[in-house]
């Protein structure tokens, strides 16, 4: 166990930008105390260090300090995770309720008994032990300082009582996800329990909010893994590119509506197309090269004629309601056609010379159609 509180004053006072002079004034003592408390030589009684740790807002275990030994810790997680594996939920629990009674402020204990109860309520829908879950959860919230990465760890601490509280308080549940729904990231837990709670019309609406976002991130993800395939100049990491751009072209493919000519699909499977043909010139496939390159300009102009960005009623499996509107803002071009001039360009800016020299077929071939 070790004690840190001459480390911790003088850090937590740092934290809130105090002076010494400045803390040793809110506390009605001298100046010579403070530096006593931060150098160790002396200590504060017991009713000041309750009101430290009330002024930096946290509990005293943190202002002192406390801690066991990382191993023992560890020990005691590793332990738990041990019991779970083999089934052996009653001496889990049992092992989980011992050390939370005898660490109740390190952290490590906390989280690991945490989701000890959470497996085991899930394994007997145990409500106590979900309730005891979410207890342990909260209390860990207190000690999460303790953590490598408060903020992280403060995030999945919370999105877990969440999902602990969708079992028997849906509502305070869909509350508490919505608090933590950074980017999207708790929509589909959202959308069940909007679905399981009798609410289809709002369910399927943020399903389709799913639907949207997993298209823009396949682009995304494509477009970013095919940079580093091509950048490796290997024959097959250029087949690899390739396959992957037929991936990406079925994906957009299944989710168009048919002869929907005029959505944001429209130029994600442009820019499928034209990514493929600039991988075949590597190949020296420069048949199949062209074939792309004519496709994603016949696309190009039909979508120029009547662009738009917009997702609604234009993708298959689209529940929006009426007001509901997904439009897309890209670098891709205002037009279709500009935009693959865009893309001829964005590849001599972010790929290796010797890449771009087996691209310059395609490229030639663009300039000689468009």
């Amino acid at each position: 166990m070790q004690i840190k509180l001459n480390e911790n004053i003088k850090k937590y006072r740092k934290d809130m930008n105090l002076t010494q002079e400045e803390l040793a004034e809110a506390f009605g003592v001298t100046v010579g105390a403070v530096s006593k408390w931060e150098t160790g030589s002396n200590v504060p009684d017991i009713l000041t260090l309750m009101q430290l740790a009330d002024f930096f807002n946290i509990s005293v275990d943190v202002l002192l300090g406390y801690s066991m030994s990382s191993k023992n810790a560890n020990d005691i997680s590793d332990r738990l995770d041990n019991l779970l594996h083999e089934d052996k939920y009653d001496e889990a629990i049992s092992e989980a309720e011992k050390a939370v009674a005898r660490y109740p402020g390190n952290y490590k204990i906390l989280t690991s008994s945490a989701y000890t109860y959470h497996v085991v309520s899930s394994v007997k829908d145990n409500k106590d032990y979900r309730e005891k879950a979410i207890e342990l959860c909260e209390s860990a919230l207190r000690y999460v300082s303790q953590s490598d990465n408060p903020d992280q760890e403060t995030f999945s601490l919370k999105y877990r009582i969440a999902t602990l509280k969708g079992r028997d308080n849906p509502e305070k549940s869909l509350e508490e996800f919505k608090k933590v729904n950074y980017q999207g990231i708790a929509d589909i837990s959202i959308a069940n329990i909007l679905r399981m709670t009798g609410k289809p019309n709002e369910a399927m609406e943020v399903y389709t909010r799913v639907l949207v976002s997993i298209l823009v991130k396949v682009l995304e993800y494509a477009t970013g893994i095919f940079m580093v395939l091509v950048s490796l100049d290997d024959i097959k990491s250029y087949r690899e590119a390739s396959e992957l751009m037929d991936w990406y072209i079925t994906i957009v493919d299944a989710t168009s509506l048919d002869k929907c000519e005029n959505s944001y699909l429209s130029k994600m499977r442009i820019m499928g197309l034209i990514f493929k043909a600039l991988v075949l010139s590597c190949l020296k496939k420069y048949d199949d090269m062209e074939k792309c390159i004519d496709s994603a300009l016949e696309i190009a102009k039909k979508y120029d004629k009547n662009p738009s960005n917009d997702f609604a009623g234009k993708i298959k499996f689209w529940h929006g309601s009426k007001d509901y509107h997904t439009s897309i803002y890209d670098a891709f071009g205002v037009g279709a056609v500009a935009g693959i001039d865009n893309l001829f360009s964005i590849g001599q800016k972010m790929l290796p010379e010797k890449v771009i020299q087996k691209m310059e077929r395609a490229l030639e071939y663009w300039n000689k159609i468009k």
